[in-house]
């Protein structure tokens, strides 16, 4: 048969059909949401780490998370220069402080990182190259990814952190995530000043160049015997890892967005669900018709399945563009790093597939069970 049945039966009620592909497109641009979410809660778990240069990083025992990352003796964090293997060493403070805004003086909360100037602890050498600027007691540079909340940043301005007066002097993109709105950087002296109960003596993170050739794991391993339990080591993919782990499955930030996309999935298959049913309550009679005619029950199935592929298909492009539009708008005003990559792309698909062929098996059996007898 040559007839496209499951196309005719869309079409036959335009009005229906149009509503059913809103709710499916719905659940489908849920999913897309839920999974962009998850994803820009594992990229932002380490953005700051990413944009610190280190092979092993060297971090208290009592580390939470970056914004609790406790303290260690600097000068243990010298003694790792004598292990074979480390080229350079570079210490960095850290803490979670209040930024005022400067133009309607509400305070947000801002991770602050201290470094020495002459240094160059950051992978991108715009950064490293703006540091110099931070001689002068209370220059800082901010990130030019924060939320709208902290106010207009712009080199020259002046505000607040801690109560103690700074003025930005340059911009950098690196984005707080999840734990601040907004990072800023300054100088080890400037650092001491805005957070009174740090101390120069005592740094939060070391972060570790290791010689070429030399293995970041087997140096991580040396520093953590020699300095256990005083400090502890960690690569760089180790430490990616732990954090993500934290912000994923520990806090309920992770469980929260999965939960999300189960709750879509199961929203969409009861829609398309009860579509279906719907559709062969009300066409029983016809299949009937086509098995009385010799057709096998497969061949009628197969309309039900190809009707709610129809239906999947084109709930799912509206969805996907109006994804890319709420991804970008999130972007641009929220600051949220929500990207559309090919395997989110894909893997949506298949979900919708899944959505599809549950809502199809539980709609179906009716037909099977139809006997062409009982209907005439």
């Amino acid at each position: 048969m040559k007839t496209p049945l499951a196309w005719r039966n869309v079409l036959h009620k335009k009005i229906r059909s149009l509503i059913a592909l809103t709710g499916i497109s719905f659940a489908i641009l849920l999913i897309f949401m839920q999974l962009g979410f998850y994803a820009a809660a594992r990229n932002s778990a380490t953005s700051v780490y990413d944009a610190l240069d280190f092979d092993v990083l060297v971090l208290s025992p009592q580390y939470v998370f970056v914004a609790r990352p406790a303290d260690f003796p600097r000068r243990r964090l010298e003694q790792t220069r004598a292990i074979q293997g480390v080229e350079s060493i570079v210490p960095v403070w850290i803490d979670l402080g209040e930024w005022r805004n400067p133009e309607i003086r509400e305070r947000w909360n801002i991770l602050t990182l201290g470094i020495e100037p002459g240094q160059r602890p950051f992978r991108d050498p715009a950064v490293n190259d703006q540091l110099s600027l931070l001689m002068p007691r209370d220059n800082a540079l901010i990130d030019s990814l924060s939320l709208p909340e902290h106010g207009h940043l712009a080199p020259g301005v002046t505000s607040e952190v801690q109560h103690h007066r700074i003025r930005i002097v340059g911009l950098y993109a690196i984005g707080g995530g999840f734990v601040a709105g907004s990072t800023l950087i300054t100088s080890r002296e400037t650092f001491l000043a805005v957070f009174k109960e740090a101390s120069g003596d005592r740094i939060n993170l070391g972060l570790v160049k290791i010689a070429s050739g030399a293995s970041a794991r087997a140096v991580a391993e040396e520093i953590k015997s020699r300095l256990w339990p005083v400090a502890t080591a960690w690569t760089r993919p180790d430490r990616a890892k732990a954090e993500q782990r934290f912000w994923l499955r520990v806090k309920p930030i992770g469980i929260m967005f999965n939960s999300g996309v189960l709750v879509a999935l199961v929203a969409g298959a009861v829609i398309l669900y009860q579509v279906l049913a719907s559709e062969v309550q009300n066409r029983l009679r016809e299949y009937a018709t086509l098995k009385a005619l010799g057709y096998e029950t497969g061949f009628v199935y197969g309309i039900v399945v190809r009707q709610a592929l129809i239906f999947s298909g084109l709930g799912f492009v509206p969805a996907f563009f109006f994804a890319l539009f709420l991804y970008f708008l999130l972007r641009t005003h929220a600051m949220v790093p929500v990207t559309m990559g090919l395997t989110r792309v894909i893997g949506v698909f298949f979900l919708t597939l899944v959505m599809c062929l549950s809502a199809t098996f539980l709609a179906i059996r009716k037909v099977g069970k139809t006997d062409p007898a009982e209907l005439f």
